[in-house]
């Protein structure tokens, strides 16, 4: 049968992209709610999916996205675990286009990755994926197809478990975050090529020099900018992408957008984070509750209670809330190297919303983060209030991971290492009272999959 879906008309200005929000899906004993942004959820087996080009206007000015059945992001699907699925993707595209299963355990042909699993979808075509649903959990869908996925060709998948899981909630929501460039994602790319660090602007200055020889001496400062300089790298080289183009969007909305999710104080929310960003990772938390995350990557992991976690790009983490009061709670997702953030809200009716965090003191790299030995200078890594400590201690810690204790005394992160081209992985800062750390090889998927969430208490 041919799946109905229920498209949402653009809204204008940073709002629109003119889509859905955190669902309220079903599951016993969940009851849907409508939020801004009805819910665009396609459920069945069969489902009839196309891709092609839709206006949008996120920051102000008039642009073309590609999406999929007309809404950025694409339809939520929810299937059932033991099922099997067919999915009828047609390209309406000018050019090749194709769908990849984040995450999804399938035969080969079904994974949609052009030249390694089919030769893609051609314009006008149509491909048939069909498969068995072998798992449950939060997971994504994305193109595999040039920069598609940049410019709005994702969305999420929820699969319902066929055995009951070890938690209960009350209302179920997706968090789908995402970055979105007016620029043509081209551009993007040929800049970064010709200047790696075109998008940073936040590079050390004279003055920072000046206030590094105070707190460091001149010795140990100067050795410190050599040593940066042999290696040409650059301590503020925290993301390639960053706020400067960027638009951080909560389930298709821009922070004006308020994306808001509808809970009755006492209910427990079920969270369903997916970074499906090109570019960016996140720091997630939400002022006044705290989150206990229970699944990662689709997969079931020991209840741990944390304030604040970082997501990496194609990462999912379910987490349970309990808000208990009728106030209004901001949902906020700030970039890794704090030129931005998505946001929304948690409230009891649509309309509310909640003081917005100012983003944290932005971080810098220290040698320790990247495993070097430091020592003979004193260990000059900064912490979160942009202080210097000197006991070293961030020596086996991925700077991607990196977490000091705030200004404002927040503490037990729950935070994930970098898994990319650096190689710096197991992140966390040690040492940090009640800490929480989720720490992950590179080859996370693997773990994943085999049931292997790699849980680490600080």
């Amino acid at each position: 049968m041919q799946s109905k879906t229920t498209r949402r008309t653009f809204v204008k200005g940073l709002a629109a992209t003119g889509i859905i929000g955190g669902l309220g899906l079903w599951r016993t004993p969940v009851w849907a709610v409508n939020s801004p942004g009805q819910p665009n959820v396609l459920t069945g087996n069969e489902f009839d999916l196309f891709i092609g080009e839709t206006p949008v206007n996120i920051t102000g000015a008039a642009r073309t996205a590609m999406t999929i059945n007309g809404s950025l992001p694409g339809p939520i699907l929810r299937w059932r675990e033991g099922d099997t699925v067919t999915l009828r993707v047609r390209n309406r595209l000018k050019e090749d286009t194709s769908i990849h299963w984040h995450g999804i355990i399938l035969p080969a042909n079904m994974d949609g990755v052009p030249g390694l699993s089919f030769h893609g979808i051609a314009p006008d075509g149509m491909y048939e994926y069909k498969f068995k649903v072998n798992q449950n959990g939060t997971y994504w869908y994305h193109s595999h197809s040039g920069l598609q996925e940049q410019v709005g060709v994702y969305g999420a998948l929820v699969i319902d478990a066929k055995e009951p899981e070890p938690f209960s909630y009350d209302r179920d929501y997706v968090v789908l975050l995402s970055d979105w460039t007016d620029e043509n994602p081209t551009r993007v790319l040929a800049k970064l090529k010709k200047q790696s660090d075109y998008y940073n602007q936040h590079k050390r200055t004279v003055g920072d020099f000046i206030d590094d020889v105070s707190e460091m001496g001149w010795s140990a400062a100067v050795a410190d900018r050599k040593m940066w300089a042999e290696m040409k790298m650059s301590p503020t080289d925290l993301a390639d992408v960053s706020g400067y183009t960027y638009t951080y969007l909560m389930n298709g909305q821009a922070p004006d957008g308020n994306w808001t999710g509808i809970f009755k104080p006492g209910e427990k929310i079920r969270l369903r984070f997916i970074n499906a960003s090109a570019m960016t990772y996140f720091d997630v938390r939400i002022p006044g509750l705290k989150m206990t995350v229970v699944a990662a990557d689709g997969q079931h992991v020991k209840p741990v209670s944390v304030d604040e976690f970082r997501v990496a790009v194609a990462e999912t983490y379910d987490v349970i809330v309990e808000p208990d009061s009728e106030q209004a709670y901001t949902v906020f997702a700030q970039s890794m190297d704090r030129t931005g953030y998505a946001r929304g809200t948690l409230a009891v009716q649509e309309g509310l919303s909640a003081p917005v965090p100012s983003p944290d003191p932005r971080p810098l790299i220290a040698m320790g983060d990247m495993g070097m030995d430091h020592g003979s200078m004193g260990g000059h890594g900064r912490d979160g209030s942009g202080q210097y400590g000197g006991n070293g201690s961030w020596q086996h810690a991925g700077w991607h991971g990196w977490y000091g204790s705030q200004p404002d005394g927040r503490n037990g992160s729950f935070k994930h290492g970098w898994h990319g081209w650096h190689g710096w992985q197991h992140a966390g800062t040690p040492g940090l009272r009640d800490q929480q750390s989720f720490g992950r090889h590179a080859d996370h998927d693997a773990d994943a999959q085999a049931g292997r969430p790699r849980y680490r208490p600080a």
